[in-house]
């Protein structure tokens, strides 16, 4: 984890626009004498001064609050954010109704979002200073491991708008009412918590009964290297949060050591230890990575897995199961229900 910044406090927006209103006022009102008012003055009233006019046809500054990042940074940020940037939120935004400028290329990856990401600017990945400039955003949100990746961006973008890091903890209850609460929508959030509540506990009964004491557990296979996914990415909180599935032994034990935490990396050899009564398998459909595993399962190991020989092993597209926002929780969490519960063709 990145260690905490200094206390970092950004003007808002509404600074700049009232220190040039400010500046506006005071320049117009040296240039002209108050006992000696032009013949040519126009408007509601002759006695109305140039400033006093200037202040009543200013748009008003936006509202502003401070909002408490994942860093612990007090930043002054617009209560209406207009025009966002985000970096890997855009799911939870669409989710309370707001459509970012900009995003990085990982949301692109979404395969349940994509549809709804067309004419948004892909801001890259190390983030790219000038772009998000232009798109002249009012608020910026990133991750908490954006500053420890690339700071000197970071630093650069900071300089453009107010910006919050997110910490990558709960996809429900901590990522998504976070960035609610930033972009003033904490009403929209708790009604779509509620709508995936119900549907979890419906889905969660069904599993739990299919399953009884049965383990299930997920497997990433790729070239040279096999991990095993758990409370987080590719499944992992759908799994285990969503739907209470019982992990094996050894998945659980690595699972205590950090509650957020991504993967292992395991050998062949420990294979067993880590596979469940029921085995979800992501691999690429053709490649180095399928490759690797028709090589895995025409090993002995592999043929001796209770999974394998009870025909429990499941497959899982990649790209669906990528990313790790509330949507895509939401989504693999029913399909791989459908798939415990042998509702799947």
């Amino acid at each position: 984890m990145p260690s905490q910044p200094d206390f970092v406090r950004i003007r808002s927006l509404g600074a700049f626009a009232l220190a040039a209103l400010l500046l506006f006022a005071s320049v117009t009102g040296c240039s002209q004498s108050p006992s000696s008012p032009s013949a040519e003055t126009t408007g509601p009233s002759a006695s109305s001064s140039p400033s006093s006019s200037a202040a009543e046809s200013a748009p008003a500054a936006p509202e502003t609050r401070l909002f408490t990042d994942g860093l612990g940074r007090e930043v002054e940020i617009p209560v209406h954010p207009q025009r966002v940037v985000v970096s890997e939120f855009s799911s939870e935004a669409l989710t309370v109704g707001v459509k970012p400028i900009g995003l990085g290329p990982n949301d692109l990856k979404n395969a349940f979002t994509q549809s709804q990401l067309t004419g948004i600017d892909d801001v890259g990945d190390p983030p790219n200073a000038e772009k998000i400039l232009d798109l002249k955003p009012d608020l910026i949100i990133f991750s908490q491991y954006m500053p420890e990746i690339y700071p000197d961006a970071m630093a650069q973008i900071e300089k453009i708008a107010p910006v919050i890091y997110i910490a990558f903890e709960d996809p429900i209850y901590d990522v998504l009412t976070t960035v609610a609460d930033a972009l003033g929508k904490t009403e929209e959030a708790a009604e779509w918590i509620k709508a995936y509540e119900a549907e979890r506990d419906q889905v969660r009964e069904e599993v739990q009964e299919a399953l009884g004491d049965q383990t299930v557990s997920i497997f990433r296979i790729q070239k040279g290297r096999l991990r095993i996914y758990l409370s987080t990415n590719f499944g992992g909180y759908a799994l285990r949060s969503a739907l209470g599935a019982k992990a094996p032994e050894a998945v659980q034990e690595e699972i205590a050591k950090a509650k957020w935490a991504n993967a292992v990396e395991i050998s062949l050899e420990k294979l067993p230890e880590y596979a469940g009564d029921k085995m979800l398998v992501i691999v690429a459909g053709e490649g180095d990575d399928q490759d690797e595993y028709q090589a895995i399962k025409d090993t002995a190991l592999w043929k001796s897995l209770p999974a394998v020989k009870n025909g429990d092993v499941y497959f899982l597209d990649t790209l669906k199961y990528y990313n790790s926002d509330n949507v895509t929780v939401r989504e693999t969490m029913k399909e791989m229900a459908a798939m415990l519960t042998g509702k799947t063709p």
